[in-house]
């Protein structure tokens, strides 16, 4: 396969190159407009990159090697069907619709060498000497003295049409059988029908060995030192090994190569874009969109990851609000705690989901908005589905909230996350000053069907230790930013 890009300023002048230099049956591979980063402060131009098997471009060059630039341009500029139909050798030779070349030659004998043209009175002068002769003879006439007869030119047309019908599938060989045993002339021209399963097919080849060719060229190739040192600092960071090579794949695509020698310039080129793939969202009860209307938050989890104190800081939030607190074992004598005498808080425990729902509805009807801290279990999942199923269809305004830690691995959350994904719009995440693993943070939510940061507890402390998420804090952890 032989593969070439084409660069012009309009598609029609990209088009007649490639007519030009790799005939009428070369493939559109790709075809790119320079927009964007790459073509911001250029010219608008059109690049085409155009294949071509062996067999057919080498045709191409036995006709090449007969016309001078003129012919070319002629030949070339005549219909793509014509132009195939002389390149693949069939009753008509290029030289038979072209004038003849005014440096003179031997027109449809197809030699490739022109005639040495002398002088008349030089020729005389000169007839009996030697040297002229045999200059004569080397500049043109050693083709024609050793020119094949034509009987011997029908035999080798006839016998490379055999084998190239022994070449073909049996579906798409057509042929008169009452021909092979006659010798003394060749065969009719063959005429191939390939219907469009097989051309498909032939397509899908060819773009395989294209892409073939590439990945070839990229091991013969040096890789940029600066891509190299990016694969490397991800790598040890922990993230994702698909965002790496997605990341990767970008910069090769977006960067010059000496942007791509530049550890600098590669490591800001990725962390513009891991910013970007960080999902950070405010939560519902800050939205302006429910200013003075009831919203109900709930945190849902299945371990110990913070999410009692978390409950504490989201009520600090928003005054005037009521935290339920899901207790299995409630006591009768149920103490407050500290935050609740500290911050006046509207703490009610509640035993089951019924209880909820009645306390849930109670706030609502006072016009106050609610947080549920609600622990879920492995074998309850149908149980939490209804209940937050429930609330949806009983109170306008739920906002469900995964809550995680970030001290626990990357597999358990991506577990927690993966289980409860569809009943929630978001994820809230404790003791993220105590991480030691931020890149297992970036990869929850940098996949397509994470959900976004709501909010960050940095500490014990209630409630100055509460962030809101924002993309910069996790890649300040990752890399280590002050």
């Amino acid at each position: 396969m032989y593969v070439r890009k084409f660069e012009a300023d309009t598609l029609e002048e990209a088009l007649k190159s490639i007519k030009l230099e790799l005939g009428p049956d070369a493939i559109i591979l790709k075809t790119v407009t320079n927009k964007g980063i790459k073509g911001a402060f250029k010219k608008k131009k059109y690049e085409i990159t155009a294949a071509i098997s062996e067999k057919n471009i080498g045709k191409k060059m036995q006709v090449d090697r007969v016309l001078n630039d003129q012919q070319k341009e002629q030949f070339y500029s005549a219909p793509a069907s014509h132009i195939a139909n002389v390149l693949h050798k069939n009753d008509k030779r290029p030289n038979d619709l072209l004038a003849p070349s005014p440096i003179g030659g031997y027109g449809n004998l197809g030699l490739n060498k022109t005639v040495k043209m002398i002088n008349p009175q030089e020729n005389d002068r000169e007839r009996d000497k030697d040297t002229s002769k045999k200059n004569l003879r080397a500049s043109g006439l050693d083709n024609f003295l050793s020119a094949p007869s034509s009987r011997e030119r029908e035999e080798e047309s006839y016998n490379s049409r055999q084998q190239y019908q022994e070449e073909l599938p049996r579906n798409v060989r057509q042929f008169n059988p009452q021909t092979v045993n006659n010798v003394q002339a060749p065969p009719p021209s063959v005429s191939v029908q390939v219907d469009e399963g097989m051309q498909k097919r032939i397509d899908d080849l060819e773009l395989k060995l294209f892409e073939l060719g590439k990945i070839v060229e990229r091991f013969d190739q040096k890789e940029a030192q600066g891509i190299f040192s990016l694969r490397v600092s991800l790598r040890s960071l922990n993230i994702n090994e698909k965002y790496v090579q997605k990341i990767l794949r970008k910069a090769l695509f977006d960067l010059k190569r000496e942007e791509q020698d530049n550890p600098e310039m590669t490591l800001d080129y990725a962390l513009r874009d891991m910013i970007n793939s960080v999902k950070v969202t405010a939560p519902l009860f800050s939205s302006p969109e429910v200013s003075g209307r009831p919203v109900i938050t709930v945190l849902l989890s299945e371990a110990a990851s913070g999410q009692s104190s978390m409950i504490f800081k989201l009520g600090a939030q928003k005054r005037d609000s009521v935290l339920i607190k899901s207790e299995m074992n409630l006591s009768e004598n149920q103490e407050e705690t500290f935050a609740e005498k500290l911050f006046g808080m509207n703490v009610q425990r509640a035993k089951g989901i019924a209880a909820i729902v009645a306390e849930t509805r109670k706030a609502v009807e006072q016009n106050k908005s609610v947080f549920i801290d609600f622990r879920s279990n492995v074998n309850e999942f149908n149980e939490t589905k209804k209940f937050i199923d429930g609330l949806k269809r009983s109170f306008d305004n739920v906002e469900v909230l995964i809550s995680l830690s970030a001290i626990h691995s990357e597999l358990y959350n991506r577990l927690i996350h993966g289980r409860y994904r569809m009943l929630a719009q978001g994820i809230v995440l404790s003791h993220l000053d105590l991480c030691l693993d931020f890149g297992s943070l970036f990869n929850l939510v940098e996949d397509t069907n994470g959900l976004p940061y709501k909010y960050f507890g940095t500490g014990p402390v209630i409630p100055d230790d509460l962030e809101v998420a924002s993309a910069e804090r996790i890649l300040a952890g990752i890399f280590q930013f002050e």
